[in-house]
């Protein structure tokens, strides 16, 4: 099995901006740390080698001959208790003859060959690294070296401290400017966003061209060609409408007249060994009928077919008594009790539209009640929020196929109905178009199907 190739993400405007200002930004964040340390650390570590070295100078200075010959190199009191202090910056000397004997201090203490006079180097003592700094010089002609060994663990935790507090101050500056930076974007952003905001918000029949006054420049012909797409659209929608509409017409016609002439045929005396099956030839025509007539208002009722034009108020109370009273004489046919419970509501939408959802939803029920079941038809606006409501006591739809009779053609498998499998998904698609929710559940003590529109609420009046 293939796996589809990923798609790539949407370009996104913020994102190329925010990518295009913040990587020089982020970059300057970086050169900036290196001009520091350069220009602050290097300093440091130059100042304390050059300490080192004037130490090591003020010990050798303190060499002599004795009497015997013998050379001393043994500093002040003073000076000792200074060199021997201990913390981060303790010290550790050495002075030593040239044949390396050791003259004074502590032994082991390491001697910097690289480099002038004094030399310095990196080297390890007592299992810690340290920088040494050494001074070589002359007493009475001989040879001595002077070394002072600094733990170098003191200048890494001050270069660490250094560095840390120079990048927090450059993080907080780059924090600030990338707030700056969004802030300016946001609101640069700003016309188009209320541009997408606007859009998103039409529904799929709101072709009404938008107000290129009130965008930035550099979309103003991005505006203009999307008006002149919506005036095509409608043009389109329009030819269409009119286009089912004709259809719809040449259609009813020919059907209509089919039936009439077959129930003419159907009281003929010489047809009556033949009304059995001109009966069967005038339900199949009629069923006929009734799925041409299903499958255009289907199409009336996709989305782009109804434009925002054609929503007005719509009194829920006068649909329902027109279906009791177009679908009557059937119930009492069928021996239905076909009844109503209705209260004051009302809904903007398309008036055709909204009598054919009904319509189908009564079809629907008539079409699966047995003889001396009944189907209710309701309508109310309990909290604002209108709803359509038509409750038989049929057989029922099983919860787990609830789902799949919205769908086109679909119908339970062993249905004793006729239907054509198009009424549910008539009525959600013209519930959709309403924005309204369509909800299947059981009729009352739990038998039946009953089948709830129900309608956004209304927004608040300004």
């Amino acid at each position: 099995m293939t796996r589809e190739p990923k798609q790539p993400s949407p370009l996104s405007v913020r994102r190329r901006l925010l990518a295009l200002l913040l990587a020089p930004l982020a970059t300057l964040l970086l050169a900036g740390l290196v001009l520091d340390y350069a220009v602050g650390v290097r300093p440091v570590n130059e100042a304390l080698d050059h300490s080192l070295a004037e130490t090591a100078i003020v010990i050798g200075a303190y060499a002599r001959v004795r009497e015997d010959g013998t050379l001393l190199a043994e500093p002040p009191a003073a000076v000792l208790t200074f060199l021997r202090r201990e913390g981060p910056r303790a010290l550790r000397f050495a002075v030593t003859s040239e044949n390396g004997a050791l003259l004074a201090g502590v032994p082991g203490v390491p001697l910097a060959s690289a480099g002038g006079n004094p030399a310095f180097g990196q080297s390890v003592l007592h299992g810690q690294p340290v920088r040494v700094a050494t001074f070589r010089t002359e007493v009475a002609g001989r040879a001595i070296r002077v070394s002072v060994a600094e733990d170098v663990s003191w200048r890494e935790s001050t270069a660490r401290y250094f560095i840390a507090s120079t990048l927090a101050r450059d993080a907080l500056q780059l924090i600030v400017l990338v707030l700056l930076v969004l802030l300016g974007v946001r609101q640069g952003l700003r016309p188009l966003l209320a541009l997408r905001d606007r859009l998103a918000a039409r529904s799929a029949g709101e072709l009404e061209p938008l107000d290129e006054s009130s965008v930035p420049a550099e979309v103003r012909t991005l505006v203009g060609a999307l008006n002149g797409l919506f005036a095509r659209v409608r043009a389109a929608t329009a030819a269409q409408q009119e286009f089912v509409a004709a259809a719809a017409h040449q259609l009813r016609t020919p059907l209509a007249g089919m039936q009439a002439q077959l129930q003419l045929l159907e009281n003929e005396p010489l047809a009556a060994p033949l009304r059995a099956r001109v009966q069967a030839l005038r339900e199949s025509l009629r069923r006929l009928a009734h799925t041409a007539h299903q499958l255009l208002t289907l199409s009336r009722a996709e989305g782009s077919a109804a434009l925002k034009s054609d929503f007005r108020p719509v009194a829920l109370v006068r649909l329902i008594e027109e279906a009791v009273t177009a679908q009557l004489d059937r119930a009492l046919a069928a021996g239905i009790d076909l009844g109503a419970e209705t209260a004051p509501a009302s809904v903007t939408g398309v008036d055709w539209l909204l009598r054919e959802l009904l319509g189908n939803l009564v079809d629907n029920a008539l079409n699966y009640t047995p003889r001396g079941g009944s189907v209710t038809l309701r309508c109310g606006a309990p909290s604002g929020a209108a709803f359509l409501e038509v409750e038989d006591d049929g057989p029922g739809i099983p919860p787990e196929e609830r789902a799949r009779v919205r769908q086109r053609f679909y119908r339970v498998p062993g249905a004793n109905g006729t239907g054509s499998g198009l009424g549910l998904a008539i009525v959600d698609d013209i519930a959709g178009l309403h924005g309204a929710r369509v909800s299947i559940g059981g009729g009352a003590h739990g038998r039946g199907t009953c089948v709830r529109v129900e309608f956004a609420p209304p927004p608040p009046a300004r």
